[in-house]
Formats: C-alpha cells, structure tokens, sequence
C-alpha cells in the first residue's frame, strides 16, 4: 500500500505578521495548516519596526503575547517637521507605540504559529499553483504540496495574487517604496543627540510619503517612503534627509549600514480584490496599507485573525465556499476598509497642501490626543468622517484642556 498524500486544510504563503498571525488563527482553530515562506528565518526585513498600541491590541486579541525582550524601545513622543523645516514636538498621554527587531518578531510570530499546530517551512518559494476541482496544488522549491483553501500573504508584489489573477500589473502610482539603513550610535548619545523615546517624522516635499528616523535598541533606523513613480530620486532623498538629520542632532556624521528596500502598495482597495475562488489575500497583498501614516503591521495582524476565523468556519462546514469570500470581504470592510479609503483621501489632501497643513498642525496642542488616539485604535478616519461634530468638539475640548494644563 503506498503513502497516503497529506491535504492540509490551508496553505500559507509568506511567514510576515500577516501569514504568521494567520497560520496561528488557523492551527488554533484545529486546522491542518501549513505555512511557507521562500527565506530562511530569522531572515533580514528591512523595516523600521514600528508597532502601534493597536498591533499589540490585534496581537494580544489573537492571544499572542509579546515578550519583553522584543521591545527595543517604549515611544511617547514624536518629532514632525514639514517642508518649511520648522520641527515641533507632540507628546501623548501614554505610550503609543513601540520598536521592535522585525527579523526576531517575524521570526516569533512564526514560532507561536508552530507552537500551536502549524507546520512551518522556510526557504521554500511558491512557483505556481493550480486549482483542481477539491484541492489547490502548490509548486514550491521543495515539492509539492496541496491544501483545500490557499491564503497569499507574501506582500505588496503578491505571487499569489498575480498568478489568481487578483492583483493586476501595478502603475507607477499604485506602489511605494521604502529604503531603510540603520545606523548604529554610541551610547552617550541617547538622551543627549536623540531621545530614545522618540521617533521623528519629516515631510520634506517627498511625493506621498516621509523621512523617518526611529530609534533602536543600539542604532537608529533611517528611512524614506515615498511613490514609486519617484524611484530614481529615492536614494537622494535619502541621502540629503540623513545629512539634515545628522546635522540637526549634532552628529559630525553617522555610520551608516547596507541600504536596504521593500515595495510598498498606496491607495489600497481602489481596484484589487482580495478574495478568489477558495483563495483570499491578508496583509501587504491585500492592499491593507495606511497611505498617510505607511501602517501596515496592524492591519496585516488584524486581517490575519478575520482570515483564520473565517476559514475555520468553513473547513467546518458553518460557511460555504461563496459565504467564506462574502463574509472575508464584509468583515474586513467593517474593521478598517473604509479606514483605509480615507487614509488615502487624507493624504492626497495633506500633500496637497504640506505648507498649509503644517501650519494648522503645529499650532494644535491636540495634536498629541489625535496621534494618540489614531495610534491606540481609539479612534479612526472612518468614525472622524461618519461623526465630524463629535470629532470637532473633542478636539476644541483637549485643546483648551491642553492650553490650560500649560502643557506643550
């Protein structure tokens, strides 16, 4: 008799926070789940590492708890700076979000995944897949592999999505990139060149996007997001912002590590589906990107724990095959989709204007509660449009409040 052929319950392909966290759901749920990646972990992921209290919100949600040694730094103050270079500060109530290593994170979450069923295997790239009348059959460097449900979570430039036809040829206009360097800073200059509780935001006339520099347990993360249709002046923008920084916090220069880039998509959910035939797309692949803030991490973990949810219910046979993309889309619509399209009508109109915008900000106090809010997931664009009264007064509320306590 030969070897029965193993049919996992789902498949899925990248082991970032969205794949990870989705693989965890599912085993969690009694799944047959298997979870690939094509790098060999703990692989290197250029990224600032940024996670806001609504990540650690959606982690904790999935029941996923963050180890300490994780946090590499606690941010509670953040530096903005538009193109009329004139910098201010905002200082939330309370923390509001966190730095982390993404290659030990990514790395954990994927641990958490086989802690709690899945099967893991890294270095192993997807090259096609089939969907067959009961099974999708996956060709990967290491074999063959089939499951019955096949969720892409391998980012913004998705194999997945492309190869189902989900994810049309992206324009110029419809992805981002970000280019990272760390740069590794003595000791004595923490709270005396740059505060270790802040990051530093500067919207310095690159096209829908930002300068960042985000401190680290031992160095600093430098970087500049911006659209794609700006490529080629990228790594100027780069080079010019870190020569500004360097300048304005005292360093005579900074060493600076190997460049690295990702491809980021912008104007999410405007033309891509996320849902195909017993295929759905969590994360980067989706689209679930913030186009103002360049947030994804939350929406990556949070559309994670909607998939495994979803698919639990219909490996069950709760939902049916049409039911799982109609419930997929619908609950990802009324948790963040419409947050996310007027993420995007923000930003047009914030870089429409940056002098204007900069101004109007900088003289708010209540800025902090906004950055708060937004950041803690008290709050999102969607409930500021559905409610403008109700925004408004809260903001001329924490501003006297804020103007009152002398606080800046």
């Amino acid at each position: 008799m030969g070897l029965q052929r193993v049919v996992y319950d789902v498949i899925i392909v990248g082991a970032g926070p969205a794949g990870s966290v989705t693989a965890y759901s599912c085993a969690n749920a009694g799944l047959h789940t298997l979870l690939i990646d094509k790098a060999r972990f703990p692989r290197d992921k250029p990224c600032g590492g940024g996670l806001s209290l609504r990540s650690m919100d959606a982690l904790h949600l999935a029941g996923i708890q963050v180890p300490t040694e994780l946090i590499e730094r606690v941010i509670s103050r953040a530096e903005l700076m538009g193109p009329d270079r004139i910098p201010f500060h905002i200082n939330a109530p309370k923390p509001f979000g966190y730095i982390t290593n993404r290659d030990q994170f990514d790395a954990y979450l994927a641990e958490q995944a086989v802690g709690a069923g899945a099967d893991f295997i890294d270095g192993c790239e997807l090259s096609n897949f089939e969907i067959h009348h009961n099974v999708i059959r996956c060709q990967t460097t290491q074999g063959e592999y089939e499951g019955i449900y096949l969720v892409g979570a391998d980012g913004a430039a998705t194999k997945v999505g492309r190869i189902a036809g989900l994810q049309p040829p992206m324009r110029a206009d419809e992805v981002g990139i970000a280019l990272e360097v760390n740069a590794p800073i003595p000791d004595h200059a923490w709270g005396t060149n740059v505060d270790p509780s802040m990051i530093y935001l500067w919207f310095l006339d690159i096209p829908y996007g930002y300068f960042w520099a985000f401190p680290r347990e031992h160095s600093l993360s430098l970087g500049v997001g911006g659209m794609a249709g700006g490529l080629s002046r990228v790594p100027a923008l780069l080079r010019g912002c870190i020569r500004l920084f360097q300048k304005r916090m005292g360093f005579s220069s900074l060493p600076l590590e190997k460049i690295r880039g990702h491809m980021l998509p912008v104007f999410p959910l405007r033309s891509k589906g996320f849902t195909g035939q017993r295929i759905l797309l969590v994360g980067d692949a989706a689209g679930f990107v913030d186009t103002f803030t360049g947030q994804g991490i939350c929406y990556a973990i949070e559309s994670g724990i909607i998939a495994g949810h979803i698919l639990a219910k219909t490996v069950k046979r709760h939902l049916t095959v049409l039911q799982l993309a109609k419930q997929y889309e619908h609950l990802i619509q009324r948790r963040f989709g419409k947050e996310l399209l007027y993420g995007g009508y923000i930003a047009q109109l914030v870089h429409s204007n940056l002098y204007g915008a900069f101004r109007t900000i900088r003289h708010l106090q209540s800025t902090s509660r906004f950055v708060f809010d937004i950041a803690s997931g008290k709050d999102s664009y969607d409930r500021m449009r559905r409610n403008p009264l109700r925004f408004l007064g809260k903001t001329i509320v924490n501003e006297l409040k804020t103007r009152l306590s002398g606080r800046v």
